[in-house]
């Protein structure tokens, strides 16, 4: 069963058409990777989803509803968004930011929902809970991102392209922890980034997309063997063996 449901999605930027009829849909349990050079629509799509862009024509479905009738604050405080830079609220310890979320919603439990979920991010409670944004690593503050946007245990989380100004070896390490977490905690993704290498670590299916259009999607375990164009050349500047 599709959860996000995309049809016939158009946005434009002045005389830059940055989406031009996109169709695709992520079933439930699954992640999607948005993979393409910059300018190719990848993160105009993703924001799509939780209306901090809204389309010139075209369809979002969350859940079977079209966000369009979906408040937008209730919209994304049901879903969980990790950006690129983090996006941490600097004079906040990593557990008022993890516990963001919860607090909105007036969970009582928000404190200890953002302990959880800064352990389900790979970082101890006992020492990071009361540290700054400051005081981390770039890794780590991305850490405090992903557990900020998993304390309410939402049912869908989007990335945007959140390991992209980590060093390799913190990158590979990121990508290992944001694919356990995904998996046990079942939660629906779509992942924004430029390496098809890490969008074969850590999604189910990939989307190649190329002046605002999705040019080749397929199971990530099927994209290297049939991978032509486009799509061909993306693998090899990602490095990755045919």
């Amino acid at each position: 069963m599709a959860l996000i449901r995309i049809e016939d999605a158009v946005k434009r930027y002045g005389d830059v058409l940055a989406l031009n009829n996109v169709t695709l849909s992520v079933d439930k349990g699954a992640c999607l990777a948005l993979v393409g050079e910059s300018g190719s629509g990848k993160t105009t799509l993703l924001r799509a989803i939780n209306r901090l862009t809204e389309l010139d024509s075209g369809r979002v479905a969350v859940r079977g509803q079209p966000v369009g009738a979906i408040d937008p604050v209730q919209l994304r405080r049901s879903i969980g968004y990790v950006q690129q830079d983090g996006g941490l609220i600097p004079h906040w310890t990593c557990l008022k930011n993890a516990a963001l979320v919860p607090a909105l919603l007036g969970n009582h439990d928000a404190s200890e929902r953002g302990r959880v979920a800064l352990g389900a991010a790979g970082l101890d409670p006992a020492t990071f809970a009361s540290r700054y944004p400051r005081e981390l690593s770039g890794g780590q503050r991305q850490r405090v991102a992903i557990a900020r946007a998993v304390a309410a245990e939402p049912d869908i989380l989007l990335m945007d392209e959140p390991f992209g100004a980590l060093d390799a070896i913190t990158r590979n390490e990121a990508q290992e922890s944001f694919a356990a977490l995904r998996e046990s905690a079942r939660v629906t993704a779509v992942f924004v980034t430029h390496d098809l290498r890490e969008a074969l670590r850590v999604a189910t299916r990939v989307a190649v997309m190329r002046a605002g259009q999705v040019v080749m999607e397929s199971a990530a375990g099927e994209i290297v063997r049939d991978a032509t164009g486009y799509a061909a050349e993306l693998l090899e500047k990602s490095g990755v063996a045919r």
